[in-house]
């Protein structure tokens, strides 16, 4: 496996039965959401459709982690195995975006006592290509998230993680109680497209983080300070 097709392809299969079997637990809601507006049982009501394939693209690198051991082993490389998992992730990213706003664009057409909940109302804005940007910034953003988070946990191990998680956690909680998070409510409420610019610029920098830490991964799951600490002695 000299080429990146190869890891490409494996990765491109790894996604693609989890993206069709959210893809059609979507297309479920969309229906059922319509039928009851067809019917009148929830006039003026509005749902969530985004909920499958957001959760997907956040747990997407740990569903399909396993890929890198079968890279590795076909003589694979570890950036071979970043960059096909960050292009794969960007296609079916793409494809998830355009398939929710079809979905808002026939649901807006058909049926007009139902509204599916679009993030991208509190901007404000009537424009389709706002629409198609906040979800992609979402999902873009939730996949960095879990790809952070699955391979600080890859390279550290369970111990360490879970510290640093807790010690986040406690940290979080003292600023939500004791500090002042209006400005932050309005950033979400008022100012959304500044909002979504700023989770797309972090992330990058999860990406970035993520690749530099699967530069030298270890082969399998452990605690790489462990490990460095063994080579000193």
């Amino acid at each position: 496996m000299n080429t990146f097709t190869g890891p490409f392809k494996l990765m491109m299969r790894e996604m693609s039965l989890t993206f069709y079997i959210n893809a059609a637990i979507t297309f479920v809601l969309f229906a059922f959401y319509n039928i009851l507006g067809f019917i009148g049982v929830a006039d003026a009501g509005s749902f969530i459709l985004f909920g499958p394939l957001f959760i997907v693209f956040l747990i997407y690198p740990f569903a399909n982690f396993s890929g890198y051991k079968y890279i590795l082993s076909l003589g694979g490389t570890r950036k071979q195995f970043v960059f096909a998992l960050y292009l794969t992730a960007f296609i079916y990213g793409v494809i998830s975006v355009v398939v929710l706003n079809l979905f808002y664009l026939i649901t807006n057409h058909i049926n007009g006592s139902i509204n599916l909940l679009h993030l991208a109302e509190l901007t404000n804005s009537s424009n389709w290509l706002v629409y198609v940007w906040v979800d992609f910034c979402w999902l873009f953003f939730l996949f960095s998230l879990g790809m952070i988070i699955k391979t600080i946990w890859f390279n550290y191990g369970t111990i360490l993680s879970l510290s640093a998680a807790t010690f986040l956690v406690v940290i979080g909680t003292i600023v939500v109680v004791f500090g002042d998070m209006g400005w932050l409510t309005e950033l979400i409420f008022t100012k959304h497209l500044q909002f979504v610019a700023i989770l797309l610029g972090i992330a990058i920098v999860f990406l970035l983080s993520a690749y530099l830490l699967m530069k030298n991964a270890p082969l399998e799951k452990s605690n790489r300070m462990f490990i460095r600490q063994k080579k000193a002695f």
